[in-house]
């Protein structure tokens, strides 16, 4: 779980699946649509996805996110890094599910 500091508090944040689907389903696109993100991504989503993940990271930690999208949009206009920090901690979500599962391959070829 990583933490996302948003105007001197610091909330848990996770990119998971349930995220994921939030976060699709909040702006109607299809599964496939999150991969055009990476190159294309409009202000808007990237609040939803800030946001999306602050939803699901207070999920996981039992906790309530009574955050909005306009919270998130304020944050940034005090800390433009803020949308930085979530997008790049939204790339590492993939690449350290990539290394698990890369771990996982090697050690099961290593037991044959």
């Amino acid at each position: 779980m990583e933490i996302l500091e948003i105007n001197n508090t610091l909330y848990p944040i996770r990119f998971g699946m349930n995220a994921l689907r939030m976060f699709c389903k909040e702006q109607k696109i299809p599964l496939t649509g999150l991969a055009d993100l990476a190159n294309d991504i409009s202000l808007d989503e990237a609040c939803m996805l800030i946001l999306c993940g602050l939803r699901d990271g207070a999920r996981k930690q039992g906790q309530i996110c009574n955050l909005t999208i306009d919270d998130i949009a304020d944050a940034l206009d005090n800390d433009m890094d803020l949308i930085t920090k979530a997008m790049t901690l939204f790339a590492d979500s993939f690449n350290t599910k990539d290394k698990g599962n890369e771990n996982e391959e090697t050690k099961s070829l290593k037991k044959k």
